[in-house]
């Protein structure tokens, strides 16, 4: 055998047969599998494009501040959804009786039909709940998922 190859076995139809490897062989399933992570990482990155909001009392609520701070109940143009703390990124859905939920970090929330905002009112694509102590004053629901 040449100076550099090594012999490692192989399986042949159920036979063990010793099969050359060569250092351009190794250098090449290394490069292939360094791509393959590399990808496989770049895809994982590309696909969390926001962290699941915890829906926890103020948290995410100092990056939209200036908009939550506009926000009022849909009846009640007089009386502020936001107090400084109250709105935040949340998660939601629609429950079996078409009732939103909202995550308030403890627990989900029925959200009253007449405490919901337009969709993506915060333009941002998530949903958003304004509540202390479970009681809501605004929510505004992300746009669908396609």
């Amino acid at each position: 055998m040449g100076e550099g190859m090594n012999l490692a076995p192989a399986l042949c139809r159920n036979r063990i047969a010793p099969v050359a490897v060569t250092p351009c062989m190794i250098r090449c399933v290394t490069g292939l599998l360094v791509l393959g992570l590399t990808a496989a990482g770049a895809a994982g990155a590309c696909g969390q494009q926001h962290p699941e909001p915890s829906g926890r009392h103020s948290d995410g609520h100092a990056q939209l501040h200036d908009v939550y701070k506009g926000w009022h109940p849909p009846n009640n143009s007089k009386t502020s959804c936001c107090n400084d703390a109250d709105c935040r990124p949340t998660r939601a859905y629609v429950d079996h009786d078409g009732q939103w939920r909202a995550w308030n970090g403890l627990r989900w929330l029925v959200v009253p039909t007449e405490r919901v905002l337009p969709t993506d009112y915060a333009g941002v694509g998530r949903s958003h709940l304004c509540e202390k102590h479970e009681f809501i004053y605004c929510f505004s629901p992300a746009p669908p998922k396609s």
